[in-house]
Formats: structure tokens, sequence, C-alpha cells
């Protein structure tokens, strides 16, 4: 466990994915590559990119796929997402973005991905791998204790 100083706060802000801020007399403590601030999970740290933590994701600063429910249980294993499952795209997004990959019918976030292609190449796509997941309900940050 390591608590991050002011300077580490401040050349962390540079880093953070969009919408995500930490402040100088906010408490962050990084453990087990999770980044924690004021004692709630904010951050997963994987490959030294910072990616959203689900107890405590900006959903209105990400975009999102849409997956039908044959495709939850392989999301929720940690498989890749075929472009079979998902039933929603939204607009916006680049190849290599962090999105959220949401249940279709209740509109809930289960995991956090990483695009293998732009939203309009997705569209585009017949079949095929379409997002790395990168966090999901369930895995060990999930379940992960400060």
């Amino acid at each position: 466990m390591r608590h991050l100083s002011g300077k580490d706060k401040k050349n962390l802000s540079s880093v953070l994915p969009t919408g995500y801020i930490v402040d100088k007399k906010d408490e962050v403590i990084e453990k087990d590559n999770i980044l924690w601030k004021n004692k709630k999970p904010f951050l997963i740290i994987k490959d030294k990119n910072y990616f959203p933590h689900l107890k405590n994701v900006e959903e209105e600063h990400l975009k999102c796929v849409y997956v039908d429910r044959g495709a939850i249980p392989f999301v929720l294993k940690g498989a890749d997402l075929m472009r079979a499952g998902i039933q929603i795209i939204d607009d916006g997004f680049e190849k290599g973005d962090t999105i959220l990959v949401k249940d279709e019918e209740h509109k809930k976030t289960i995991a956090v991905g990483v695009t293998m292609f732009s939203s309009g190449d997705m569209k585009a796509q017949t079949g095929g791998k379409s997002v790395k997941p990168i966090h999901l309900i369930g895995d060990e940050f999930y379940s992960s204790e400060l």
C-alpha cells in the first residue's frame, strides 16, 4: 500500500481518464493495482494505464456498447466481446478508447473495456472480436478491499 504525495497526485491528473479528477486534498492510495480515492475504489491500473473502477464509474464521460442476454455470461468470464453479441453501439469513439459494456435490457454496466475498432468500423463489422474487457463485475478488482 502506497499513499500518493501531492506531487504524485499532480502528475496523476495528466493521465486520468476524461472526467476523473484528483484534488490535492484527496487521500489517494495505491494498493493491488487499484487507486483508492478517499477510501473508495477509483481506478484500475493495468498495463501502466488507468481505467475506471466499476464501483465508482463516471458513466456520463464514457461511450457504451449494449450487449444481449446471451453475451453476458461470456463477458463476465472475461472473454473478448464478439460483434454478434453487441446490439447497440454509441457513436463517437475511436479504436483503443475505454468504453462501458452494458446489459441491453437493464442498462446496467457489467464491464469496462477497450475498443478494437472505432464506433463506425464496429457498426460495419459483420463478426469477430470488438471489445477487450479490462475490468468486470466479479473480478479480482471488483471484490478488492482497502
